[in-house]
Order: C-alpha cells, then structure tokens, then sequence
C-alpha cells in the first residue's frame, strides 16, 4: 500500500506531505488547486518522464518520494533480491526520484541509486495508474493474456502449466537439434578431411622411430666401401699383422709369457698378469667382431635408393602435418576416434528430430486445451464486462478479447491475447490503447478492475477523469465500483463528484493560497464535519446551505450503509 508521498519544489508545490489510509482515497478541490499536480508528482515517483519544467521556480532541483508497505508484496521483494536490493527490515520500500534543472534525473530505491529502467518497473508492479494519455498496466497486450489467466481460475492454471512444460522440451529438444543440423555440413566436411588424412597415413604405414632407424641404414649404406675397408685394416693390425710386423695379438701374447715367467720368480707381478690376459682376450673379441662387421656390410646401391624414397616419403608426411612419426601414429588415433563420434553425430540428429516431433506434436496438443479453455473463460469475462458496463451507461460500448493465433510455439500458448473495445455502435472493435477519451477509459478500467480485482496482483490503483461526462446514477455506480474495489486495494481517485467523495476512507481537499506573494498547493485530509461541508460545496458551489449539508450528510450515509 503507498503510505504517504512527499514532494518538495514540485511545480507550484514547496513541501508537501499527504498520508494515505487503506481503502479509498479521494483527492477533490476546486478547478486549478493543483490536484492533478500531485497526480504528476505521483506519476514521476513512479518512474514517469521528468523536465525541468516540473521544478519549482526558483529552484534548481525537485524531489518527490513514495513510501510503500510491501510486507504482502512478495513479488516486489523478490524483484529487490534480484537486483542485489536487501528488503527492508521494516517492510517499507521508498521509491525516491530527483530531477536538476541541469537534467540530472536520479532514482534511488531505499537510498541505493538504481538505472531509471528498473525503478520505473518496480513503480509499475506496485500502482497502476489510470490516468488519461498515460499507458498502464491493462494497456499491455501480455497484461491482457495474464489477467485472462488468472480470471480463469485453476482450469486455466493447469492448461498453461501444462504448455510450459510442453514448450520448455521442445524449445529445448530444438535448440539441440538446430545445433546438430546448423554443424551437419562442417561435420560432413571434417569427416571428409579426417576420412583422407586417415586413408594418406595408413597408406605410408609408418612406424614408430622408423626414419631414425633408417637414417643410421642409410648412414652405413652410404659408407659401406670406406666402413669395409677400415675394418679390415684394423683386423689386420690387431690379429694377422702385416709387411713382417707382428699383429697386436702376437705382441701381446709374447709380452703375456714373459709376464708369466716373471710371476713364477715374483709373485707381486700376478695382477700385471692378470690384466695383459684380459687385455689379449678383449683384443681378440674385438677383432672378431670387426670381421664379422665387415662381412657384414655391403655395398647396395639398390637398397640405399630404397631408404632414401622411404625416407623421402616419410619426410612428406612429416611436414605436412608438422608432427614426429610418433605424433602422427598418435594423431591417426585420435582421427579414428572423431570419425565415430562424427557418425554417431548423424544418428542423434536423426533420433533428436522424431523426438522433436513427439514433442511438438504433444505441444499442440496441451495448446489446443489451452485455447479451448481461454476461450471459455473469454467468453465469460466479455458477458461480465457487458453487464458491468450497462451498469454505467456503456449499455452500447462492445468489448472483446480478441485471439490472434501465432506463427511458432510460444510458452504462453498458440494465441495472443488482446481486450478490445468499440464505444459506440457501428465503430469497428480497437485495442484499449487506442480509445481517445480518458474518462471512458477509466470507465471501462474501472469495470476490469472490479471484475479482476482477484486476480490482479498490483495493489494500489489510481484514478482520474473516472466521473467524466457522467451523472445520477451512473455515478452511484462508479462509487459503489470503486468502494468494490477498495475493499481488496488501495485505491487513489480525483473526482468533482460528491457521489464518489462519499465513499471515501479518507478524504483529502486540495487547495491554492499566497504565502509570501507566491501560490501554494496544500491538502488536508478532512475529518468528518469537513467532509461534509466540502461535499456540500461540491453539490451546491460556494453557497453552502443547510440543505446542501444536509444532502452531504445523506451521502455519507448512503454510503456507510453500503458498506
């Protein structure tokens, strides 16, 4: 509930603080006291459009500040929450708006500055204002598909629930499938190339350290004449000997028997022995060894041109694909792997989209009950509002909710949902925005709302121009609508008329007066005996009589009686 509104330097308004009650609260005041003043200070704490025309002459900032009580306002907690906004501890929300001559616009929600955006949201789930010219909450299409909703109890809670569910699997079943189709052709192309690359590395079969092995072949195959001949040179020196000089191994062995003979006269010479026979023994192994290398060598032309293309060949492959042979072994691995991921690739987007179509097929399904059941509830909401509207002399005016029916699934169904109206006979049916006439439109706002009042989930409303180009009965209506309403929200309402004023919880006059050669806008809220003096001056002008008190005071307790 909105607890009070303080403006200061606000057009012709210094300081200025009103408190409001619970139920239904009138604003009245003669023409030019500045009632719609503080409808507009009221409508930039919201989040309205601001101008430094709105500022008090001589001032260079304006300031207005709406205290709410949000402690059965869940949603609008929530909504703090998200924005990183601790609730307040005393459950009171003040919606605070500061406007500079030198265009500066700041918005503060308890005292934390937040983007103009987001105030102005929050100002819309807390009042819905039905002011003329101005757009609100039952002048959104999306506003008209929730209500009818809601107004449509829990047949239509169930049918929607259900479509939720069906939309969010197939939206999601789509988004997967629209993936795997979007990449069908980039994974057509990655397989053809990994299909190659594995096809061009089987086909040159490498191995793993085969060009190293081959390098030391060639190396060998290379030298084959010149290895040959030194290994023979050397196993001549070391075993044959040659030109009359003795071999290694028959110096050795002489230099070994006279060691011996050493030995056998002193025996500190057996280690001097026991290494020139190991050293004989070595030579000799070594000797052998390198005539059977030396066998085995030989010179092949045709087998060194071999490794050399093998060799070639693999050094193709190596650079083309930048890796060792160990990389590439490696990297067929894993093309191997990709290929079957790539395939199976294709049989899930062919099992994805029959699933997609199960669940599309499902979604129309819960769609189709969701329609039947909106219409339904449409059908009754358009027989209320015919019978609620004849009640204030709108006996002619036509309303309707109109389905459109969409182009693709949506979460909130297969149709959008709009209230349309005609206000006189012959006129063609037009959305709710489009009505010129401001006090018609709150008329028929006025009749939604005590139709939806509990459905709707916005707990203050504001009213203006409602009694416009209306009298007798029809105001007795208006004011037993608005008593209606009051009873579940809060109600703010500026009326001419004493009929509506009787109802009132709490009365507030608005008045202009000079203070210190200036004019000044102030409002009192009126007890009961200034209730009925003020009625009385709006059923009978400046002349207050005792017949026109007298009136006032019937007014009042027609209407207490009523309540």
């Amino acid at each position: 509930m909105l607890q009070n509104l303080f403006i200061k330097n606000f057009m012709l308004i210094d300081s200025l603080t009103i408190d409001f009650q619970n139920g239904l609260n009138i604003l009245t005041g003669e023409t030019g006291s500045g009632k719609s003043i503080i409808i507009n200070a009221l409508q930039l704490a919201l989040g309205g459009r601001a101008t430094g025309g709105l500022i008090r002459t001589g001032s260079e900032k304006a300031l207005v500040q709406a205290a709410f009580d949000i402690s059965q306002n869940k949603s609008i907690i929530s909504l703090l929450e998200e924005q990183g906004i601790e609730p307040p501890e005393d459950n009171v929300l003040i919606m605070s708006r500061e406007i500079n001559l030198s265009g500066k616009n700041t918005c503060r929600l308890n005292g934390q500055v937040v983007t103009l955006n987001f105030y102005r949201h929050t100002g819309r789930c807390l009042v819905d204002l039905h002011v003329q010219h101005e757009q609100h909450s039952l002048l959104e299409g999306d506003r008209h598909r929730y209500l009818l909703d809601r107004f449509g109890g829990l047949p239509l809670f169930e049918a929607k629930t259900a479509v939720e569910a069906a939309y969010t699997r197939w939206e999601e079943t789509l988004d997967t499938f629209e993936q795997l189709r979007n990449s069908a052709e980039e994974r057509t192309q990655q397989a053809e190339l990994l299909r190659y690359q594995i096809n061009e590395i089987e086909q040159v079969d490498p191995k793993a350290g085969e060009d190293n092995q081959l390098l030391a072949e060639k190396k060998l195959l290379v030298n084959a004449e010149k290895i040959k001949l030194l290994a023979s040179e050397s196993y001549t020196l070391l075993y044959e000997g040659s030109q009359g000089h003795y071999s290694v191994t028959d110096l050795l062995s002489r230099s070994l028997e006279s060691v011996k003979s050493l030995v056998l006269i002193d025996e500190r010479l057996e280690p001097v022995r026991e290494t020139l026979e190991s050293v004989l023994y070595q030579v000799e192994d070594g000797a052998r060894e390198l005539a059977n290398f030396s066998d085995r060598v030989e010179h092949n032309p045709q087998r060194l041109e071999a490794v050399e293309d093998r060799l070639a060949v693999l050094g193709r492959l190596k650079k083309r694909y930048n890796r060792d042979l160990q990389e590439i072994l490696d990297y067929l691995d894993f093309a191997r792997g990709e290929i079957e991921q790539l395939d199976s690739g294709a049989e899930q987007a062919e099992a994805i989209g029959e699933k997609l179509k199960i669940f599309k097929e499902a979604y129309h399904s819960a769609a189709l009950k969701l329609s039947a059941a909106r219409r339904m509830a449409a059908k009754k909401l358009e027989t209320e509002v015919s019978r609620e509207l004849a009640s204030l002399e709108m006996e002619r005016v036509e309303f309707q909710v109109a389905f459109t029916e969409l182009d693709r699934p949506s979460r909130t169904g297969a149709e959008r949902i709009e209230f349309l109206i005609s206000p006189n006979p012959g006129e063609p049916l037009k959305p709710l925005a489009k009505i010129a006439s401001g006090g018609e439109l709150s008329r028929l706002m006025l009749t939604l709302k005590a139709l939806l009042a509990n459905v709707d989930d916005i707990p203050v409303l504001i009213f203006d121009e409602v009694d416009s180009g209306i009298g007798g009965l029809t105001l007795h209506a208006v004011a037993e609508k608005l008593a209606k309403i009051s009873d579940t929200r809060q109600v703010v309402c500026v009326t001419h008329a004493a009929q509506i004023a009787g109802y009132a919880n709490a009365h507030h006059r608005v008045s202009k007066e000079l203070a210190e050669n200036r004019t000044v806008t102030k409002v009192e809220t009126l007890d009961l005996s200034g209730r009925v003096e003020e009625l009385a001056k709006m059923l009978g002008g400046k002349e207050v009589t005792e017949i026109t008190r007298c009136h006032a005071g019937q007014l009042l307790r027609r209407a207490r009686s009523i309540d």
